[in-house]
């Protein structure tokens, strides 16, 4: 029984898509959708035009940032404890993306600041990794206290 390649084409265009029409709607403000599509379609352009592969960039990139565990404040008997918790993926994709814009927000160029910090990313040497590391390491000093999560 032969398998067909098309439908893994079509699985990973489905999930790139996703993942663009995600990244717009994190991208967009006061509701000017046009406007995040234009910047990300640059964005995409940019990276072709250095010589890398938009998907795979993109792609790599996040799977780079993406966090594994969040911290959060537990109070428990009037103390208080950061607590690592686990996030589910599309946790993880959220939280890689605003790790990106956090990067780029202030700046007029977000265009070509975005595009750096995706290539970069994706070579596993941009800030939004370091800031992820950052979270990791501190995830794994309070993991003593994972018995206070409530599930």
């Amino acid at each position: 029984m032969v398998k067909n390649n098309n439908n893994l084409k079509n699985n990973d265009s489905i999930f790139f898509s996703l993942l663009v029409s995600k990244f717009i709607a994190l991208l967009m403000k006061d509701g000017k959708k046009i406007k995040a599509e234009k910047i990300l379609k640059n964005v995409l352009i940019k990276i072709s035009l250095k010589g890398y592969s938009p998907t795979r960039t993109l792609i790599l990139a996040l799977n780079n940032v993406k966090p594994l565990v969040e911290i959060r404040n537990v109070r428990l008997k009037g103390k208080s404890f950061t607590v690592p918790f686990p996030l589910k993926f599309s946790r993880q994709i959220n939280a890689s993306f605003k790790l990106f814009l956090q990067t780029v927000k202030g700046n007029k160029k977000i265009e070509n600041i975005l595009v750096e910090e995706l290539i970069n990313s994706s070579f596993g040497r941009s800030q939004a990794v370091k800031k992820t590391l950052i979270l990791h390491k501190l995830a794994s000093q309070n993991r003593l206290f994972t018995n206070y999560r409530w599930f």
